[in-house]
């Protein structure tokens, strides 16, 4: 695979984000339960946390847009969220470039050396994507409200 490059995201980029979900179920394992569909414009950014949350896009050579992931910081670890590569350019290793790019952003906004993330347990494409990533999966954050349709992943920094 040629070289990617990971970049904030703009509007423009969550616009064309929006036309990868053709239902409710692909929303809501990607985005979560509360994530609403069908969307507007309006509801799909303040569910992204578009103004409070690090949004990156992962753009290919001729700059199209092959992924998509958020990041912040959850216990003392770079959190990854959200993470989605394009249905047209999946199986081609965008996802592994995904997980890497994004977790070097966010050890440069956080100063962390562990980072985290939720994956739905029967996503075995994504799972082995993390795991090829070096994640493995953990025991849920305490605090957090355990879904059980959900596995908790981390990896830690060698």
């Amino acid at each position: 695979m040629t070289k990617s490059l990971l970049v904030s995201a703009s509007i423009a980029h969550v616009e064309e984000l929006m036309s990868w979900f053709r239902d409710r179920e692909a929303v809501s394992n990607w985005g979560g339960s509360p994530f609403r569909y069908p969307f507007s414009r309006e509801s799909f950014l303040e569910d992204v946390y578009w103004d409070r949350m690090p949004t990156f896009v992962l753009l290919d050579t001729v700059g199209t847009m092959v992924g998509f992931g958020q990041t912040y910081e959850k216990e003392e670890r770079g959190h990854l969220a959200r993470l989605i590569v394009s249905p047209g350019h999946r199986g081609k290793g965008h996802g592994t470039v995904l997980v890497e790019q994004l977790s070097e952003k966010a050890r440069e906004l956080f100063s962390c050396s562990e980072f985290s993330l939720f994956v739905v347990g029967d996503n075995e494409v994504a799972t082995r994507c993390y795991a090829k990533a070096g994640f493995e999966e953990a025991s849920y954050p305490s605090g957090d409200i355990h879904y059980p349709s959900y596995k908790f992943m981390i990896r830690k920094q060698s």
